[in-house]
């Protein structure tokens, strides 16, 4: 049986920066260096994409004060595929999107090995000025 740290990215971008925490409960985390984007494989069958910036005021212009003013904010976000339904109410119909959960640890990997070699790049609301992508 392969022990889930044999499993290794072939990503070359992707290091490891799973904490003691996370490791006693099965998960792992990579941190993209080109991108500057975490990939976490849970468990659980979920598998997230993680962004993680740290915001400073840009009106601040003393440094020592906006790093003592600096938050940390983070947003996550599900990458494991989805299956679509349609789901029956009172009013109508609608389509409803279900996450497919990956319970073998390799198959969790090579989804992040896919998703972040074809990634181009985080594009959201961290990008904005003011916002700096850090690992955590």
């Amino acid at each position: 049986m392969t022990h889930h740290l044999d499993i290794q990215p072939q990503n070359t971008n992707l290091i490891e920066t799973t904490t003691e925490l996370q490791a006693s409960r099965g998960n792992r985390q990579f941190f993209c260096q080109q991108h500057k984007v975490s990939y976490i494989s849970y468990a659980n069958g979920y598998v997230r994409r993680e962004i993680n910036a740290e915001y400073c005021n840009p009106s601040v212009k003393v440094p020592h004060i906006r790093e003592l003013m600096a938050i940390k904010v983070k947003d996550q976000f599900v990458i494991n595929r989805r299956k679509s339904t349609l789901k029956s109410y009172g009013w109508g119909v609608c389509k409803t999107q279900k996450v497919i959960k990956e319970h073998c640890a390799q198959n969790r990997m090579d989804m992040i090995d896919r998703i972040s070699a074809n990634y181009k790049g985080y594009t959201g609301r961290f990008t904005s000025t003011g916002h700096t992508l850090t690992v955590r």
